[in-house]
């Protein structure tokens, strides 16, 4: 389920700054069945105001920021696996994305391949996720620029408000005289806060996993998967149920498989480790 799927012919492929690109049908599939809710919101937004393009034209806009916005995660990793030398190529599937290395590992002597420091691979991890909530911090000053009001990030502000960060939005207009451009902004800036949260969670193999799995290993001077698996497993079940007490059956089994996953890898290893 979460492992690099099988090339076929429907696959959509590219290049971009260098690194190849490939995009499966799955990913379109369930883009568009995660974002109907969101299309069917919008769309009745604006026709109350007598000015939708109905909710065909919006989901196609949600795919598209989507894309968009997961491609950026990943070319996050991608820039921080060629600082290390190491190239890598980009896969857009069911479970979001991958960056997989694909050329550059040093050898020694003896054959074997060295491995990046565990702080390089934290420093990989959070490559993506960063580089996705800084485009999304970039794209919502050019939204309150333009006086198009961002939901995701006027509550963002709000909650900030008690750290003495004052909340810009309220100065904002609505912005609701296209909704092509209302919806791309929105659509885009929510996408890019909560999907590179959400991949902080220390779910293995989210990048939160990955980056619990090095800090452990350097802490404990272990490999890190048992403790990555244990926290990961706990984690994920909490997470699935508050999908499931939220209504979001979809996100909700997503995280349930991810929990029962490490579940099951711990099986594999023997157990929870000694702490």
């Amino acid at each position: 389920m979460i492992g690099e799927p099988t090339p076929s012919q429907y696959d959509w492929r590219f290049s971009l700054f260098g690194f190849p690109i490939r995009i499966t049908w799955l990913f379109w599939l369930i883009t568009a069945a995660l974002g109907y809710a969101m299309a069917m919101d919008a769309n009745r937004i604006f026709s109350r105001l007598g000015q939708s393009p109905g909710v065909g034209p919006l989901l196609a806009v949600w795919v598209a920021c989507v894309m968009v916005s997961v491609i950026i995660h990943e070319l996050g990793h991608a820039l921080a696996f060629r600082y290390f030398g190491i190239e890598s190529q980009i896969v857009l599937y069911h479970m979001g994305g991958l960056a997989i290395p694909t050329a550059g590992f040093s050898f020694n002597r003896s054959g074997s391949r060295r491995r990046l420091t565990h702080l390089d691979h934290i420093l990989i991890s959070l490559a993506g996720p960063l580089l996705q909530l800084a485009s999304a911090i970039v794209v919502a000053a050019i939204a309150y620029a333009m006086g198009v009001y961002v939901r995701s990030a006027a509550d963002w502000s709000e909650w900030l408000e008690p750290l003495g960060i004052p909340n810009p939005w309220t100065q904002a207009g609505l912005g609701m005289d296209s909704p092509w451009i209302y919806s791309i902004f929105n659509f885009y800036v929510l996408v890019s806060i909560w999907w590179p949260l959400f991949n902080l969670l220390p779910v293995y193999p989210l990048d939160g996993g990955h980056i619990v799995q090095h800090t452990a290993a350097i802490i404990r001077r272990t490999d890190g998967y048992n403790e990555a698996h244990l926290i990961g497993a706990g984690v994920g079940f909490l997470v699935a149920w508050w999908f499931f007490q939220n209504g979001s059956g979809i996100n909700a089994l997503l995280f349930l498989s991810l929990a029962m996953n490490n579940v099951q890898a711990l099986q594999s290893f023997g157990g929870p480790p000694r702490w």
